[in-house]
Order: C-alpha cells, then sequence, then structure tokens
C-alpha cells in the first residue's frame, strides 16, 4: 500500500509527465498533416532544420510505437516518483527541461558520432537517460537499488549491441530498433545526474 506522503509526491511529480506526452501526442496529430516535417533527418539538419534536434526525439513511427513509449514514460513516473536530484517538489519546466536537454545531446550524439544515422523517431533515448537519471537520484537518496537500476540498463544496452534488438519491437514499430540512441540517452542521462549531484554537494559559500 502506497502511503500518503508517497501519493501525495507521486502527484506533485505527475505534471511533467502529462506534459511531456501532452506533446508528443500533439507532434503525431502535426506529422500526419505534415508528414516528415518534425522527425531526425540528418539531410534536412544540414539545411538548417534545427527543431529537428529536439523534435526527432518526440514524434514516433506510428500509433502503436508512441503507445509503448507513452507506457514506459508512465512506468517511470511511477518507479522514481519525484526525483531528488530535481527538488523536492520540481516544476513541471525542471522536468521537461531534462528531457529536452536530453533530447538535444541525443541528436548532437547522433550528429556528431553515428553519421550512418540518416532518420531517427522516438523516445526512447530520452527514456533511456530519464531512466539512468533516476537511479542516480535514488543513489542520492541512499537507495542502494540505484545502483542495480543503472546497471540493469547499461547490461540492458550492452546486450542491444552485441546481440541486437528486439525483432518484435521492430516489427511493432515498423522500423528499426536505433540502439545508439539508447546508448546516447544512457550516457548522456547519467552525465546530467552526476553533475547535479556534484553540484548539489558542494558545500555553500559562505557570504
Amino acid at each position: 500500500m502506497v502511503s500518503k506522503g508517497r501519493s501525495r509526491a507521486l502527484m506533485g511529480s505527475l505534471g511533467g509527465p502529462v506534459v511531456l506526452l501532452l506533446l508528443c501526442t500533439a507532434l503525431q496529430w502535426l506529422q500526419g498533416i505534415y508528414p516528415d516535417a518534425f522527425l531526425y533527418d540528418r539531410a534536412a539538419l544540414a539545411s538548417g532544420q534545427y527543431w529537428r534536434l529536439l523534435t526527432g526525439q518526440l514524434v514516433h513511427t506510428n500509433a502503436a510505437h508512441l503507445m509503448l513509449n507513452a507506457a514506459a514514460v508512465v512506468a517511470l513516473w511511477f518507479v522514481f516518483g519525484r526525483i531528488a536530484l530535481l527538488g523536492e517538489r520540481h516544476p513541471v519546466a525542471a522536468y521537461l527541461g531534462l528531457a529536452a536537454g536530453l533530447s538535444l545531446l541525443i541528436s548532437a550524439g547522433l550528429w556528431l558520432w553515428f553519421p550512418e544515422m540518416e532518420y531517427y523517431y522516438g523516445l526512447s533515448g530520452v527514456l533511456h537517460g530519464l531512466f539512468c537519471f533516476g537511479a542516480l537520484s535514488d543513489l542520492y537518496q541512499r537507495r542502494w537499488s540505484g545502483a542495480l537500476l543503472l546497471l540493469g540498463c547499461f547490461a540492458k544496452v550492452a546486450w542491444e549491441l552485441t546481440a541486437g534488438p528486439s525483432a518484435a519491437t521492430a516489427e511493432l514499430i515498423e522500423a528499426e530498433v536505433a540502439v545508439s540512441s539508447h546508448l546516447l540517452g544512457s550516457l548522456f542521462g547519467t552525465l546530467l545526474g552526476g553533475l547535479l549531484w556534484f553540484s548539489k554537494s558542494r558545500p555553500a559559500r559562505a557570504e
């Protein structure tokens, strides 16, 4: 049974995930009107369509892809709830800022280190980043299960890199699973969580 305090913390952290899902849904609808206007497209980015650095992480190949990632957003919210590294009652802007930062970093990473990736859709890289950030947040609160979660995430990505991603998932989303985005998301989520942990751990300067 969930305690009252835990319930309040969970509900207080609900705004960010809800807005993120609304943004993804809205972009998916717009994509039906303006096909290929929002995905990560390397050639389009080279021509100056820089909004794709952000929107490419938020649009999906089909409704099943969107629903799959929406379920993951809800699962992450339930597992981690209030992310302590973002503050006791972090505003919606903090959660969305983290998601946007991860989106931009992953897109930049795809551009710099994976030039063979010409097209990309989906939130899965950002979800891996949020997961690793949340695991570090658990460690920040001395919940040592966070270490297992972090190791588990990187073990999953390592398995995908060596054995290949799930064929069933690829069939469902009608596209190849971009493991490179999972790797980048995990790395950047861990990096951002570590930097924020370090900044919060530094002693305050005397006035």
